[in-house]
Order: C-alpha cells, then sequence, then structure tokens
C-alpha cells in the first residue's frame, strides 16, 4: 500500500467530522453503538462490509470517497488500525494501543489470565478484571476472552466504556434508543435468543470521566440490576488504584464478592510469549540477544508490556528485511526511552508556539491525583473544545495522533475529543511529568473548578452556583499567575460569569453597604463608617453621589464615611451637627474619635454665645476637649438648651455632656431655680438634669432642695441625705435664717418663703431641731409660716415632729401654723395611728385665748372628721381671750376681737395685679376696739329676719346658695343694716334704731333717712357692718402680703373661695382655711357690705377713718366667687349703690367692744352681758 495512502479509520473520521456528526449521531444512523463506531475510528476494530455501507449511505458520500473506502478496505494486510510498510507486511505488535478481537491471532501471553476469566464466567454472572494501569486488561478480554467465546457460540457480545455519560453509553452499546439500562437488555435478550455478555471496559472512567457526581452511583445501580437480571454475563475492566472507590457502593460491593481477577504483571516467560510468537507470527525474527535485553528491561515492573509493545512497534518500523536488530533498540533508546524518545521527538519538531500549545495540551489530557492520595495520575478524556482556544493547536494535535501518542474521537456528552494513547505516557516521559510537578496544584484546581462548572451549567439558579469568597480569590491568582490561555475555554466562561458576578455582587454590597449605611440605627454607624476608610475610588465616588442628594438623616453619615480620605468633611459636618437627633450626634461624636483635634478647632471656632445653638457643639467638645477654659463663656447657653430638650433624648444629652458637667453645674441652678418658668414640666427637667449632673456634690444639692417643686424634692432629698455634710447643713441654715426684704418683690418675698420653708422641713428631716423652733418662732415673714403649712406634708416631714412642737410651742403663729399644717396629714398612711394625737391637740386649742389658733383647731379638726362641739364664751374685758360668742336662734356666733393697732391701708405699688384706686396708702389708726363675725350671715339667719320683719324683695338664691348654712345673698346695703339692727336688738333688748318694716324701706324718704343717719351713731350699734378700715384691719391681721396667708396666690384656693374653685357658688364657712385672725372666708366668697361710702384714699394719715359723709356707692370688699385671684387680696375695693342686689353680694356683722381693762375680775359687771350666752 502507498505511503500516501490514509488509515481507513482515520478516513472515517475525517468524513464524519466533515458531515459535522458525532461518534452518536453516526451511531444512531447506522445503527451501531458509539463504542463500535469510536473503535473502529481508532482502528481498535475493524470494520465491516455493512458497516461501511451503511457509513456510505449516512454521510451520502460522493462516489470518489466510496470507492477509496472500498480499496482501502480490500487492500492487504490493512485490519482496522493496521500498521503497514511499503512492502504489505502488517505489523504484528499494537504499539500502545490495546488489542482487539480482530487482533486475537497475534495475542500471546496471557493464555493463564483467559482461561481464568473463563472458568469465572461458567460459575457466575459477574467477572471483573482487575490491574495495573498498562498490564493488560483491555486485550485479554478483547483479544483474549471474547475470540474464545464467540468460538463456543451462543453468545451476544456488548462492548462499551463509560465515557462521560457511563448510563448512556451502556445502553447504546446493548440497545441503542432504549430509555434504560434495563430496558435495553430486554431489547437484545429479546431480540438475540442468545446469552448476553456486557464488556464495560476500562470501567474507572466511570470516576474520572462522569460530569455528575451522582452518575457512577447510577451507573453501579444498574450494573448491579444486569448481574442479577439472569441471562446477562457482566465483564468488567478497570485499573486497581480504583477498586476502593468501587468497592464504596454496598450493593455493588456484595456481588463483586468471589468474583475478581486480579490480572498480575506479565512474568518473564509471559512477557517472552507476548515479544516473540507475534514475531514468529508475522515472519519476522529478533536478533539473537534482543530478547533477553528487552525483557530485561521490562523486569516485572506493572505496566511494561504496553511500553514493550510500543518499542517492539519501533523496532518493526526499523527493521532491517524481516529482522528486528539490536542497533535499531539501541537507536530507540530502549524500552524505557522508547515512548520517551517518540514524545520528545514530536515535541521537539515543533515550532516554540506548538510546543507550548503541546505543553497546555499534555497536562489537559491527564487527570492528576493529589499528592497525599494512594492513586497514580490518569488519562482524562478531554473534549477538543477545552483545547480549541490554543495557538496552532490543530496542527500539534495531528502530530500527536500521527505519532501514535494522542487519540482523537468524539463523546457522546462532549462531542470530539483528544486523549493520551495510554498512561504509560504519563508515567515514562519525564517532561510530562516535570510538567505535571510543576503544574500540579494548578491543574488540581482546574479538576476541581470543572466539577463546580459542570454542577453550575446543571444547577437550576445558576447564580447560587458560581464560585465566591475564598474559591473565587484563589482563581484569581491562578488567572494572574498563568494567564487566561493556561485555563480551559469551558471554564474561563466559568470563570468569566463568577467573577462578574462576583463584581456585581460586589456592587450590590457596595451599594447595599451605604444603603446600611444610611439606614442601620444611629449607634451602629461609627462602626460601619470606620469600614469605608479604606474605601477603593469606585466605592467613594458612590459615597460622594449619593451625598448630592442625601437628606440631613442620611447626610451626616455619608460625611462620615468620607472623613478618612476628604478631611474637608469635617467643616461640612459641623454644618449639619444642629440638625441632627441626639442619638445621631452621639454616633459622629464616636466615630469622629481619630479626627478630633482637627474636629474640636472646628468645633471652638464655631462655638461662642451668639452663635446659638450651641449643644451640638458641645457634645462633640465633652468629650474631645472637656478642660479647655472656653467652657466657662458658653455654658450657660449650653446649659439653657440642654433643659429645652425634648424629654425623650434628654438622658442622652445628659450623658454626652457628663464630662464637663462641672461648667454647667452653677448654670443649670440658676436655671432650676427659675420661677419665671411657669410650666412645671420644664421646671422639672431642669431638676432632672441638675440633680443627675449634682448627685456628688452635697452643698449644691441643699440648695436644690431649698428650691425644688415638690415632684422634684423627695429625688433630691435622698440625694442630699446620702452625701450629706456639715457644709450642706449650713448652707440649709443660712437659707432657714434669711429674712425678706419689705421692699422686694412679692414673687422674690414668695419665693425666699418657699426656699425658707423648704430648708426649715429638709433640716427637720436631717434631724436639725433647734433651728425650727428659733426661725418658726422669732420670724414674722408670713410667707415661710404659711409656705411651711403647705410644704411640710409634701416633702414628707414626719407629722409626729410637727405634734410635738405643736404641743409645746408658745409663740401663738408658730401654733397656728403648725396646727394648719397638721391638716395637710389627713390622708397620711398612718393617718388612723395619728388621729388620737391630732384629737388631743386640737381639743387642747379650742380653748385657747387666741381666736386664729382657736379657729385653726377648728378647722384641723373638722379636716380630720372630728367632732366639734362650740363652747359659749362670753367677752373678756382683760383682753387675754380675743374672742367671744354669741347665742342665737340659729345656734352661736364667733366674733373675733381686734385691739386698736396701726396699719398701711392699700396696697404698696410693688403689689402685682393691684389697682390704682387701693393707693396711695393710708397710714391708718384704729383706736377702738372692734369684733367681727368669724364668718358671713348665712342664708337661714336671714330668711329668719326676713319672716319676723315682713321684708321681702330678696330673690330667689337657689343657685348660689342653696343651702341655709352657706352665705345670703344679694341682700341690698340696707337690708344687711336692718339685719344687723335687728339681731342687735334681739341680742340687747333695745330698741331698734330703724324702724321701717315691709315695703316702706323700698320708699325714697326711708332710704334717704338712713343715709343721713348719724355715722357716729351707727358704730356704737350693737352690731353693725364694719367699715372699711375695719375689714381690711381684720383681713390683714396684721399681715403686710397681698392676702392675709402671704402673696402666693396659688394657694388662694386654700383661703378662700373664687373662679378656679368655687364651682360658681357659695359654700359654708369652716371648709377652707382661717386666716390668722380667726377669719373664715375672708378671702373670695362674697363680696362684704361695709359701712363706708366709697371714696379715694389720701395720702394723709387717718385716724379711725369711715369714709365720706356722703356718697353714691358703699364700699365692698372681699372678692367674688365667680372671679379671679386678684379680687380676693386684703386691700382690693369694690363699691355698689346701696340699694341694689347682686348674687355676688353678702355680709358678716362687725361691733364695738370696750378697751381692755386689765383690772376686771370675774364677778365685775360684764360690759356686753349678752355675751357668751
Amino acid at each position: 500500500m502507498s505511503p500516501d495512502m490514509p488509515d481507513l479509520g482515520e478516513l472515517l473520521r475525517r468524513l464524519r467530522l466533515e458531515a459535522r456528526l458525532s461518534q452518536r449521531d453516526l451511531a444512531l444512523r447506522v445503527g451501531f453503538h458509539e463504542s463500535g463506531v469510536s473503535n473502529i475510528e481508532r482502528g481498535e476494530r475493524a470494520p465491516s462490509a455493512q458497516y461501511l455501507t451503511s457509513v456510505i449511505a449516512a454521510l451520502r458520500l460522493d462516489s470518489a470517497n466510496a470507492e477509496l473506502i472500498w480499496r482501502l478496505y480490500r487492500a492487504p494486510g490493512m485490519g482496522a488500525g493496521g500498521t503497514g510498510t511499503g512492502d504489505g507486511t502488517p505489523c504484528p505488535y499494537r504499539g500502545l494501543f490495546a488489542f482487539r478481537e480482530e487482533d486475537a491471532a497475534l495475542f500471546f501471553g496471557r493464555g493463564t489470565a483467559v482461561r481464568r476469566i473463563l472458568r469465572r464466567l461458567e460459575a457466575g454472572p459477574l467477572v471483573a478484571v482487575v490491574g495495573a494501569s498498562g498490564s493488560g486488561k483491555s486485550s485479554v478480554v478483547l483479544a483474549g476472552v471474547l475470540p474464545r467465546l464467540r468460538a463456543a457460540g451462543h453468545w451476544d457480545v456488548a462492548v462499551t466504556r463509560p465515557g462521560t455519560d457511563p448510563q448512556l453509553a451502556l445502553v447504546e452499546a446493548i440497545s441503542p434508543g432504549a430509555s434504560s439500562v434495563m430496558e435495553a437488555v430486554g431489547r437484545r435478550l429479546f431480540g438475540s435468543g442468545q446469552r448476553l455478555l456486557v464488556v464495560v471496559d476500562q470501567f474507572e472512567e466511570v470516576f474520572t470521566h462522569s460530569a455528575d457526581d451522582s452518575a457512577p452511583v447510577r451507573f453501579l445501580d444498574d450494573l448491579v440490576a444486569i448481574v442479577q437480571a439472569g441471562d446477562v454475563k457482566l465483564v468488567l475492566t478497570f485499573r486497581g488504584d480504583f477498586y476502593g472507590r468501587l468497592v464504596a457502593h454496598r450493593a455493588f460491593s456484595d456481588v463483586l464478592q468471589d468474583h475478581v481477577v486480579h490480572l498480575p504483571p506479565m512474568n518473564r516467560i509471559e512477557l517472552l510469549q507476548a515479544v516473540t510468537e507475534p514475531a514468529r507470527a508475522a515472519g519476522l525474527t529478533l536478533e539473537q540477544g534482543l530478547t533477553e535485553q528487552i525483557l530485561d528491561d521490562a523486569g516485572l515492573e506493572p505496566g511494561n508490556l504496553p511500553l514493550v509493545e510500543f518499542a517492539l512497534t519501533r523496532l518493526w518500523e526499523r527493521r532491517a528485511g524481516s529482522t528486528l536488530t539490536i542497533a535499531a533498540y539501541e537507536q530507540i533508546g530502549r524500552l524505557a526511552g522508547s515512548i520517551t524518545a517518540r514524545a520528545e521527538e514530536v515535541y521537539t519538531s515543533l515550532s516554540p508556539e506548538q510546543q507550548y500549545a503541546a505543553r497546555q495540551l499534555f497536562v489537559r489530557l491527564v487527570q492528576v491525583s493529589r499528592p497525599e492520595e494512594d492513586g497514580n495520575d490518569a488519562r482524562r478524556r478531554t473534549p477538543l473544545a477545552e483545547v480549541t482556544a490554543l495557538p496552532g493547536v490543530d496542527t500539534v494535535v495531528r502530530a500527536l495522533a500521527d505519532a501514535r501518542l494522542v487519540v482523537t474521537d468524539a463523546d457522546a456528552g462532549s462531542g470530539p475529543t483528544v486523549e493520551l494513547a495510554h498512561e504509560a505516557i504519563i508515567r515514562s516521559w519525564q517532561r510530562l511529568r516535570g510538567w505535571l510537578v510543576e503544574d500540579r496544584q494548578f491543574l488540581l484546581w482546574q479538576q476541581r473548578t470543572r466539577q463546580w462548572a459542570s454542577e453550575w451549567r446543571r444547577a437550576p439558579d445558576q447564580d447560587a452556583a458560581v464560585l465566591r469568597g475564598g474559591i473565587l480569590d484563589e482563581a484569581h491568582r491562578w488567572l494572574t499567575l498563568k494567564g487566561r490561555e493556561s485555563i480551559a475555554p469551558d471554564l474561563l466562561g466559568y470563570l468569566d460569569t463568577s467573577i462578574a458576578q462576583a463584581r456585581a455582587e460586589e456592587q450590590r454590597q457596595a451599594l447595599a453597604r451605604v444603603e446600611q449605611l444610611v439606614t442601620v440605627l444611629p449607634r451602629d454607624v461609627p462602626q460601619l463608617a470606620a469600614t469605608f476608610a479604606d474605601a477603593d475610588p469606585q466605592l467613594r465616588a458612590q459615597l460622594r453621589g449619593r451625598l448630592d442628594t442625601a437628606a440631613i438623616r442620611q447626610r451626616w453619615r455619608l460625611r462620615l464615611a468620607l472623613l478618612t480620605a476628604d478631611r474637608e468633611q469635617a467643616k461640612l459636618l459641623l454644618g449639619d451637627l444642629n440638625q441632627l437627633w441626639p442619638d445621631e450626634l452621639i454616633a459622629v461624636r464616636d466615630a469622629v474619635g481619630p479626627h478630633r483635634d482637627l474636629m474640636t478647632e472646628h468645633l471652638w471656632q464655631a462655638a461662642h454665645p451668639a452663635s446659638a445653638p450651641l449643644l451640638a457643639n458641645s457634645v462633640l467638645l465633652a468629650a474631645g476637649d472637656p478642660d479647655d477654659t472656653r467652657w466657662h463663656d458658653i455654658a450657660a447657653t449650653v446649659a439653657a438648651e440642654l433643659v429645652r430638650q425634648n424629654q425623650l433624648h434628654l438622658r442622652t444629652y445628659v450623658d454626652a455632656l457628663r464630662p464637663v458637667r462641672l461648667h454647667l453645674l452653677e448654670p443649670l441652678f440658676t436655671l432650676f431655680a427659675d420661677e419665671s418658668e411657669l410650666r412645671a414640666a420644664n421646671r422639672e427637667t431642669r431638676a432632672v438634669v441638675l440633680l443627675d449632673l449634682a448627685a456628688d456634690q452635697p452643698e449644691l444639692l441643699a440648695r436644690m432642695a431649698a428650691d425644688a417643686m415638690p415632684q422634684n424634692y423627695e429625688a433630691i432629698f435622698e440625694a442630699l441625705a446620702t452625701a450629706v455634710t456639715d457644709d450642706a447643713v449650713r448652707v440649709l441654715k443660712v437659707i432657714a435664717h434669711t429674712e425678706p426684704d419689705n421692699e422686694a418683690a412679692e414673687v422674690d418675698r414668695v419665693r425666699l418663703g418657699r426656699r425658707r420653708a423648704a430648708a426649715l422641713s429638709t433640716l427637720l428631716r436631717l434631724g436639725v431641731r433647734p433651728d425650727f423652733d428659733e426661725v418658726l418662732t422669732t420670724s414674722g415673714d408670713t410667707e415661710l409660716l404659711t409656705q411651711f403649712t403647705f410644704s411640710a406634708a409634701t416633702r414628707l416631714v414626719p407629722p409626729e415632729l410637727l405634734l410635738d412642737h405643736a404641743s409645746g410651742a408658745v409663740d401663738q403663729a408658730s401654733r397656728y401654723g403648725l396646727l394648719l399644717a397638721l391638716g395637710e396629714y389627713a390622708s397620711h398612711p398612718d393617718a388612723d395611728r395619728l388621729t388620737s394625737r391630732i384629737d388631743a391637740l386640737s381639743q387642747q386649742h379650742l380653748a385657747t385665748d387666741d381666736p386664729g389658733v382657736r379657729a385653726a383647731a377648728t378647722w384641723l379638726r373638722r379636716r380630720w372628721a372630728l367632732p366639734t362641739q362650740e363652747l359659749p364664751a362670753a367677752y373678756d374685758p382683760t383682753g387675754r381671750r380675743r374672742w367671744f360668742t354669741v347665742t342665737t336662734p340659729r345656734g352661736p356666733l364667733r366674733f373675733v376681737v381686734f385691739r386698736p393697732g396701726r396699719f398701711l391701708m392699700g396696697s404698696p405699688g410693688i403689689e402685682a395685679e393691684r389697682s390704682d384706686y387701693e393707693s396711695p396708702r393710708q397710714d391708718t389708726t384704729i383706736t377702738r376696739s372692734f369684733a367681727m363675725c368669724d364668718r358671713e350671715v348665712t342664708r337661714a339667719e336671714f330668711e329668719d329676719f326676713m319672716a319676723a320683719t315682713g321684708i321681702r324683695g330678696l330673690p330667689n338664691i337657689d343657685e348660689w346658695s342653696p343651702l341655709g348654712h352657706e352665705p345670703v345673698v344679694a341682700p341690698t346695703w340696707h337690708e344687711a343694716l336692718l339685719y344687723a339692727d335687728w339681731l342687735g336688738s334681739r341680742l340687747t333688748g333695745r330698741e331698734q334704731t330703724y324702724d321701717a318694716v315691709g315695703d316702706a324701706l323700698n320708699q325714697p324718704r326711708v332710704q334717704q333717712g338712713l343715709q343721713e343717719t348719724d355715722m357716729r351713731a351707727m358704730l356704737n350699734a350693737p352690731l353693725r357692718l364694719p367699715t372699711e378700715a375695719e375689714w381690711e384691719y381684720a383681713c390683714r391681721a396684721g399681715t403686710t402680703t397681698a392676702y392675709s396667708f402671704g402673696s402666693d396666690r396659688t394657694l388662694l384656693d386654700r383661703h378662700g373661695w373664687f373662679a378656679d374653685n368655687s364651682g360658681l357658688k357659695t359654700h359654708e364657712a369652716g371648709i377652707l382655711r382661717p386666716n390668722p385672725a380667726g377669719l373664715f372666708n375672708i378671702h373670695g366668697q362674697c363680696w362684704e357690705w361695709c359701712l363706708d361710702w366709697y371714696g379715694p384714699y389720701t395720702d394723709q394719715p387717718v385716724v379711725d377713718p369711715v369714709g365720706p359723709a356722703t356718697g353714691d356707692r358703699k364700699v365692698l370688699r372681699g372678692g367674688c366667687w365667680n372671679l379671679g385671684a386678684r379680687y380676693a387680696r386684703s386691700a382690693c375695693r369694690n363699691a355698689h349703690i346701696p340699694p341694689n342686689r347682686n348674687y355676688y353680694i353678702t355680709f358678716r356683722l362687725a361691733l364695738t367692744v370696750p378697751e381692755v381693762d386689765p383690772t376686771w375680775q370675774p364677778g365685775d359687771l360684764q360690759p356686753l352681758p349678752w355675751t357668751g350666752r
């Protein structure tokens, strides 16, 4: 045959590829198994005439190609894959190729193994031929076992190799088109009528070539089913180093028991047969001594057979006639060097570019093992698509294939393939071994990546199967180190997708980080912002881009993230501070720590009292520069801003400013003590803030206790009691002993009284009692007494202390105040336990000489729901007892005696809510003693008068005074005067001064007569109305304040009825507290008629003033239940025409009493004999 004539198998492969068909496509068209097509094209099996006829038709070949096929088929010595020379003599050796069934005549040396396999087949359904790579497993079965079985007859044989899809390959080998292995078996058995022998050659491909991890398991399951089906025998060939992975499948391991034939390396005799017998069959001779040299070189190493075959093939190519010579043997490098010499020969003949491609190709044809694994490196059937990107690879592949170093084929799953002709090349070619050592980790990485890529392609969610994290980092390193051209294209697509997705993920994560930065809780911002310190330019660009449109809630976060790379953000950040919430400010404070020096200077430049607000700057300065002297300049402003903050945020600010608290304490105390702030909530805020910062400052706590509101006092006292010092006690004593300035504004005097009372309460609770007795006894401060009266209980002064002091107090004012103070304990938790002492104390004071103390005791008993029996008391001429009673049909009247004195009538210019007609203040002297009833005339009493006198005209007053013991309202001045005259007449037995009765009172003549009556005569009547001067003198009871209880208008509802507490009606006497003289309802309730005509004050001193001689209006005093607090002041004046009625007018009785007679003794003539009865 001409050297230019192509190999038949190569020709068939080329024509198939030109038709763009895979081996599987062609197998389906011609009705042959795919592995059969592969074996024919590789020269491992001779085609039949039927096969060639089907191929010519399937490929639609022209006559020239068809003629060439038939000529090659009929050429002598050209069996499939046969290697001939110009003389037409076929080579009796297979080189690196396995022996095929058609090569049986040339197969020698394995008779023992063949017989052993046949015996095992007769005994059971399965034979597994196991041996080392290169031991001839495939040749023993294909060229040794199968021909003998066919010769025996009744056997239908199916041969396959697993490839990348072992199940598909098995189905196609048995019965193409079947949907499963067992269906294929059933079809084949039914169609042939013979026993079926299935041969799975190179079984290790199940583990090295499968694209799916689960494929080996499924394939082994199918083989177990075949073995158990009956009428089918199974022969496997596989490398021994894969035995462990095979038996790991429990079911297959069970059927494999006792069915394994181990194929050892050929011994010397067997190897001698393999060398000499094919030569004899072909008519060749071996030069004397050559056989021994070959056998000596081969030794007993596993895998020596392919090396021997390859060497013999090369010797045959260099034969001298029909003799294989020793010289040729030396020329090819003897046995070990023959294959490497061949590989080196081909490799060195390539250009540098082709050599690079060859290296890349060879290492991709090897499935490398890990260094720590027992298994050897193995051949890998590699899709040509993986190597087509290598420069000049097509030429390289052809050269290697022509040299029988590689085999090109096609795989059912991956298309055209290329693989090493035998694994002996891997073991013996040192250049390749060096490449594998050098690239092992790289190749192992590619193998792992190929596995992941396969999973990725099959995954329903491919995004979830890309490389990530450290695995992707490793891919980056290999790409950088080896370059893209060193990596198979199928992997590059996977890597590129992974990298692209990683970049997209990085972009998403960057966006997510930015999004997280602008949405996390402020407390998490510092830590998150710090992660942007080394952000790449792209991420910083995203931050800046987001910054352009960000709202303030996001902007500060973005500035913090950029601060490390852009220090200008510090100034810009300061511009946003005043718009941040407190927790955001704290986050800024914590985040700018590394930049504190820079920020601090900017903050101080912006911090001065004129630049408000300062609080935000201060939060950062407190952390960065708490000791700077400039705090003194801004502390007051910062404190003022601090206490204005929302309660929800206050705690955050306070904690943030704690490092500079000593700078803030005095400004905060000033705000805390400022009573011009009328909103209690704001004052409470100030107290809470100051207490928090001053908990360890006892002197400041003492001052706070004196200025605290009731709701804050207890917390402050507890802090003080814990940290009290002598200095703190001295502070309290100083406050308690501070006397008021009479010229001070009343708000200041009230505040001082409140502070003094709080200081006294605090001293009492701290156990410092002497100061309490001294201050309360000697002080003439009405504000102090009143404030203590109402604050002792709220400041939790123990009631036992007050009871003790009240029992032993000598000073009447102190006793009066203490009794009223004890009234505030009626709802005390221990009230039941205290009742007996209250009863005894108040009973003791009911008979006291002082009317104020007695009234206080009366009120105290009512407050504690204790019964009170009115004791009659006659007028005391000696003046010791300053009250007496008068018995009437409706019950006793109590009168309070007032002795001559001097006072300033009217209100001072500094009194709040005063009116001009209360001035100028009159220096007024009262020279005559008088008495005033401690309550107003009641409705029942006045109705008795109307019934007795027949006077009519009082309207229905049920709306304002529905009850008989409530004050009468709407009497005219004349009716009030007549009532006094009427009652006085009844009490004394004297004739009435006025005799008008019935309707006559309403006649002008009678009224004129009353108006012209001598005022002096009125003053001497048994009972009368008080003069205006007497009324104010009695109301003040020695005080100079706006009210008899002081000037604190917030306490009026405890002493008098006015618009805020009256319910727009009158109330009986005794419910509210008496004034210091013992008068009830002297403030508010109703305007009370006085004797005087109304007239302006003069700036001259007056003595016993009784008003103008004539006028058109009579004086009204006291305020009213429907008016505000200003009208209930002691100095407030009003007037009304005498005949008119109004529902807010009433009156109370008065009388002139004898002056004090210190010589009077009981039994002497009683000047007012009608009293005390």
